[in-house]
């Protein structure tokens, strides 16, 4: 008689979990269904609060802005793209090596004459970089009043774009 008692109540202890079980599949997949509609009404709420882009016309490719008497920084940053100035850009070999010094853009409107091609030898000569110094960066600090060429190593993007928006052009030089 006792093992009638151990296979009943083991049959009985399987059909328990069976139970148990399938009920908690059950709530597990009402539990998801829910947390799945609860997850769409929030996505369908962004997606009522996103505007729609207004069509855009087509624009016309940029052009380089007529030359400019003076220009600062940031009236240079506001008159042209970054990738237009960089379009723009001559590049020369001749690079030089060695220690590299940094020259303002205001201090060579200050230092050469409209027309000028200024090169690293001529920033050395007006003292406005040492003597040891074998290349050159070109910052934009200060104004620029007068259309010159400039041949450096490097420059900042502002300093590219002064220099070509007053009539001047930009030659960086290579290896």
């Amino acid at each position: 008689m006792s093992v009638v008692i151990i296979i009943f109540i083991i049959i009985a202890s399987v059909f328990a979990l069976a139970s148990l079980s399938y009920v908690t599949v059950d709530v597990i997949l009402e539990i998801r269904a829910k947390r799945k509609t609860e997850e769409e009404t929030v996505v369908e709420q962004l997606v009522e609060e996103v505007p729609e882009e207004p069509e855009m016309e087509e624009e016309e490719p940029e052009s380089m802005p007529e030359t400019v008497d003076h220009i600062s920084a940031e009236e240079a940053d506001a008159m042209i793209s970054d990738s237009l100035a960089l379009g723009s850009v001559i590049y020369e070999s001749g690079a030089g090596h060695g220690k590299q010094g940094i020259v303002n853009i205001g201090d060579i409107n200050d230092a050469f004459d409209a027309g000028a091609v200024v090169t690293v030898s001529d920033l050395k000569n007006k003292n406005l970089i040492p003597k040891a110094t074998g290349r050159v960066k070109i910052l934009a600090h200060g104004l620029l009043e007068k259309p010159i060429t400039v041949k450096a190593e490097s420059y900042s993007v502002q300093a590219i774009k002064m220099i070509e928006l007053t009539g001047g052009k930009v030659v960086i030089l290579k290896n």
